[in-house]
């Protein structure tokens, strides 16, 4: 599959045929990468509208996936043998980067499913030659102890919250999360602050990596110099568009898949591209650390603010195991309440913390029982606009009428 392989088949795929022959634009005026920038931009909107319309090849197409829909609407993505097989490559590159081998025995915690993450880092783990424990179904932090006592695996694969969730849980069975067989971390699925990376590393007493990728594209990965997430350009371009501040939005290029396609596709985050070459020698180009995306970026009492910097806020302050910031509306403003999971948490610190970063005072922050904060969707979110519609709006709204 190449580049003009890929156009040739987008010009004769439903949605973006359609998009191109509104705007005029024939496949004669595409003969080079740099002809990109004539295509219209697609979004996560135009692929959930009907799924179908963005697939290359259907009668190739042998399974489909769903993104994790934290923004509202999972998109469905389709996958040929083709796109699988990049996946899995990239994934297996990934794994390289944070300096694993065949000889490493990888726990993944990431779910298996329709969420494609736990399957294609399954298969890559095989790609390099190592074992692998499938371990993210499991229904108990119990039992995820049970199978790492019993297999001693090196390499914890998973979203950082839950694995900073297991290391607590473990040190109050009065045992030290030191003496678990991990010497590293994957950790995906959400940003990681480096407050938060630095309390995992020193729970477990391990080195903790980060990997980057959207269903809809593929992904990329940290390597040991830790600057960024090494990129693979060979198989999907990426473009800055509206930057701003030095970020714009990432905007990606599949060059080579046959299933759900994504041209120009808007991933929503905003980053950029670093040009300096990497002292580990990886040839890739890097992309900046995602800490804001526009989906998330939300206004309160006239002031913008991102998620991640509450993260970072939060996870400063000595106790915090867990928490819960929720903004909604209070007889016509803007209210802010705050429910921690934590040991010897000072509720004024937590105010003074978050003023400081967000110019705003909470008006409630509460200390709840542990374990008590429900896992909200796929990926465990601890910010939550009520003011925005969406689908997981009451599982919030339970949770506050109990404290």
């Amino acid at each position: 599959m190449t580049f003009n392989n890929m156009l040739d088949l987008a010009f004769k795929t439903p949605l973006y045929a359609e998009l191109y022959k509104a705007r005029g634009i024939t496949r004669n005026d595409i003969k080079s990468v740099d002809d990109l920038r004539k295509l219209p931009t697609v979004s996560k909107a135009n692929l959930v509208e009907d799924f179908t319309k963005s697939i290359g090849k259907p009668e190739d197409v042998f399974k489909y996936h769903t993104s994790s829909g934290t923004s509202g609407t999972p998109t469905v993505v389709a996958f040929t043998r083709n796109d699988w097989d990049i996946y899995v490559k990239q994934n297996a590159k990934c794994l390289k980067l944070i300096g694993t081998t065949k000889n490493d025995m990888f726990y993944n915690g990431t779910p298996y499913g329709m969420f494609f993450a736990g399957l294609v880092l399954h298969d890559a783990a095989i790609r390099i030659g190592a074992k692998i424990i499938p371990a993210g179904n499991l229904s108990s932090i119990n039992a995820h102890f049970n199978l790492i006592e019993l297999f001693n695996p090196t390499v914890f694969i998973g979203i950082p919250q839950y694995l900073f969730k297991m290391g607590n849980v473990y040190a109050d069975m009065g045992k030290d999360p030191r003496d678990l067989s991990f010497k590293k971390a994957y950790c995906l699925g959400e940003p990681l602050p480096n407050k938060k990376r630095e309390l995992i590393e020193d729970l477990f007493d391990i080195e903790v990596f980060c990997g980057y990728g959207l269903s809809e594209v593929g992904a990329g990965a940290e390597c040991c110099e830790k600057r960024g997430f090494h990129w693979p350009t060979e198989d999907v371009l990426v473009e800055v568009l509206d930057e701003q501040y030095g970020k714009g939005e990432l905007t990606y290029t599949a060059l080579k898949k046959t299933g759900t396609l994504a041209i120009r596709f808007r991933s929503r985050d905003l980053g950029y591209i670093i040009d300096e070459p990497c002292s580990c020698g990886e040839k890739s180009p890097l992309i900046s650390y995602i800490e804001e995306r526009i989906d998330d970026l939300v206004k309160i009492k006239g002031t913008l603010m991102s998620p991640y910097a509450i993260e970072e806020a939060m996870y400063s302050v000595k106790g915090v195991k867990n928490y819960l910031f929720v903004v909604y509306d209070d007889s016509g403003l803007d209210t802010v309440s705050i429910y921690i999971e934590g040991n010897g948490v000072s509720e004024e610190i937590i105010k003074n913390v978050i003023n400081g970063v967000t110019f705003i005072t909470p008006k409630h922050v509460k200390l709840v029982p542990k374990d008590s904060i429900p896992i909200i969707g796929r990926k465990i979110r601890r910010f939550y606009d009520l003011r925005r519609e969406n689908p997981l709006n009451n599982t919030v709204r339970k949770f506050m009428k109990e404290f």
